[in-house]
């Protein structure tokens, strides 16, 4: 059965309160084709980034719904993940080292059909006074699983960037896109070890540490992927605007359906939209079919003979012959903050088939 078919099915009978022992099972599969485990309960959500709230108010480009304009790059799924690594106590660096952490991004939730086509690293600091000291950033990949106290070791480790950087930067971005794609992999996501240094040209310890204090300015990293669905992308064919003509109530048409999130108990995990037009089909397709009802040749044959052997052959059924996406902006299973391109969500216009 279609993802939309499942979604209609599903949310009528929430409306409706018709055969509540079967929702349970509804709402599973529904989820599962919108790519979730289970019904989301987030916990501690944050904020969404000002760059997937542009994008879903940009809306969709049902020219081409497999591609994300903010990021010129092919995707429907835009996953926002915050890290989940452990500081590294102060107790063991030396030289000028300030600050290390080791960075963790569970990817688990990219699907083995998905392919990655953007990930980016962003590490924000609090606003701060330009203060003129320099820093180095280092990010380093780990190779092998290790014990702690070789961890660090610089043969066990890969430098990816390392970049000078002043306070006055609010935050600094990578690009991991290839590494994302090796991370897709979970034997290979081993994360990251960041560390920052302090420039200086004396060797004083009391400059260092006072240098140091500076960097406590670190809020978090976090990790933005783009990923491709490729089952879920389809080429549109544009139809020409065709008068509305009248047409009895009990004729196949498309009727409004407007679906409330809040009425579905999704409110608490689904961000936006808070609800939208779904629209159904419902009528009926009697002999003969006229080309108001958008027959298929079979359904036009299936009348043909139903008018024959009413008994025997059914009329044919009203059903979607044009469908569009929408865009959902969620909190899934691990309290990430997905945007994602849903195709055939909403019902543009109705057939007999």
């Amino acid at each position: 059965m279609e993802p939309f078919l499942l979604f209609i099915s599903s949310l009528i009978s929430y409306l409706l309160l018709v055969d509540c022992s079967e929702l349970p099972f509804q709402e599973k599969m529904l989820l599962k084709a919108l790519g979730l485990s289970g019904r989301p309960k987030p916990i501690a959500p944050g904020p969404v980034p000002k760059t997937l709230w542009k994008i879903f108010e940009k809306g969709i480009n049902e020219d081409n719904p497999c591609r994300m304009a903010g990021f010129q790059v092919p995707g429907n799924i835009v996953r926002f993940y915050r890290d989940q690594g452990p500081l590294i106590s102060s107790d063991m660096f030396h030289g000028s080292l300030c600050f290390k952490k080791h960075l963790f991004f569970d990817l688990s939730v990219i699907e083995a059909k998905e392919q990655v086509t953007l990930s980016q690293l962003e590490i924000k600091f609090k606003h701060n006074t330009y203060q003129g000291q320099e820093f180095q950033l280092q990010l380093h990949r780990p190779l092998h699983m290790a014990l702690k106290s070789m961890r660090d070791h610089n043969a066990n480790r890969k430098l990816l960037f390392a970049q000078s950087f002043r306070l006055h930067h609010k935050s600094l971005s990578f690009n991991l896109t290839k590494v994302t794609q090796d991370w897709t992999n979970k034997n290979n996501n081993m994360g990251l070890i960041l560390e920052i240094f302090a420039n200086s040209n004396t060797s004083m310890e009391n400059h260092v540490s006072s240098s140091c204090d500076q960097i406590h300015s670190f809020i978090h990293a976090s990790l933005l992927t783009v990923t491709l669905d490729p089952t879920s992308c389809k080429r549109r064919v544009k139809r020409s605007e065709e008068p509305l003509l009248p047409t009895p109530s009990n004729i196949c048409k498309k009727r409004r359906l407007y679906i409330d999130f809040k009425d579905v108990g999704w409110q608490n995990w689904v961000i936006a939209p808070r609800g939208y037009m779904a629209n159904y089909c419902h009528g009926e397709c009697p002999y003969p079919l006229t080309e108001m009802l958008k027959g298929t040749n079979h359904a036009v044959l299936q009348t043909l003979v139903h008018s024959i052997e009413p008994e025997v052959t059914p009329l044919p059924c009203c059903a979607p012959i044009k469908l569009s996406p929408i865009s959902m902006l969620y909190y899934d299973n691990n309290d990430n903050v997905v945007l994602r391109h849903y195709e055939d969500m909403v019902v543009d216009e109705c057939g007999c088939k």
